[in-house]
């Protein structure tokens, strides 16, 4: 295929994926359709279908543009930076409500596959790569020692947060500090948190 052509296809892909983001993020996965996507994207179901052959295909790529963002992203430079959820950012109606929203929205459809779409294994991997290359971060400055090693503490604190978070945007009336108490000292204990003072 001629670079100028393949250059094409892949901006019209890139296109497609953050129309259908927007998309996504508004109405959540189980209220877009298709034809919503389409029309977002100002192309046919006939365009969609040859860039992405199934919904869950168009649903990775959309999710692939958010977690390049996010690791576009410059690292935390505290303690404090790295481990702020951003619990006010979880209210209803907020960009990254809804954004967690289509995570949890995803993750419920994708638990009656029997097999796992094509991409999301690097979904996983990319939210990982935040973490990880955040830990490493603050292990240069001197911030953590990471005594279960780095690989180890990231699996752990990718949990972390994902759990937190649900807690967090499920249960809007629960008292928050018993959360985030709980887990900011998860962390701070995995991750060799050099300086206790800092838990503050």
């Amino acid at each position: 295929m001629p670079k100028r052509a393949a250059d094409y296809m892949t901006g019209q892909r890139e296109m497609i994926a953050r129309a259908a983001l927007d998309v996504l993020i508004e109405k959540g996965y189980h209220e877009t359709s298709l034809r919503d996507i389409c029309r977002a994207a100002n192309v046919s179901n006939g365009a969609l279908y040859s860039y992405f052959p199934t919904r869950e295909a168009v649903v990775i790529a959309a999710c692939e543009i958010d977690n390049r963002l996010a690791l576009e992203q410059r690292c935390p430079e505290s303690w404090a930076e790295y481990t702020d959820i951003g619990h006010d950012e979880l209210v209803p109606g907020t960009f990254r409500s809804r954004r967690f929203r289509l995570s949890l929205q995803f993750a419920a459809e994708l638990s009656q596959m029997p097999t796992p779409p094509k991409g999301l294994a690097d979904l996983f991997q990319a939210h990982r790569l935040v973490v990880r290359r955040s830990l490493e971060h603050l292990k240069n400055l001197d911030v953590v020692s990471l005594p279960l090693g780095l690989e180890t503490t990231s699996d752990i604190h990718c949990q972390l947060f994902v759990g937190a978070s649900y807690h967090l945007s499920a249960n809007h009336g629960t008292d928050r500090v018993p959360i985030m108490d709980a887990f900011r000292k998860g962390l701070a204990e995995t991750a060799g948190l050099v300086s206790m003072v800092q838990l503050a």
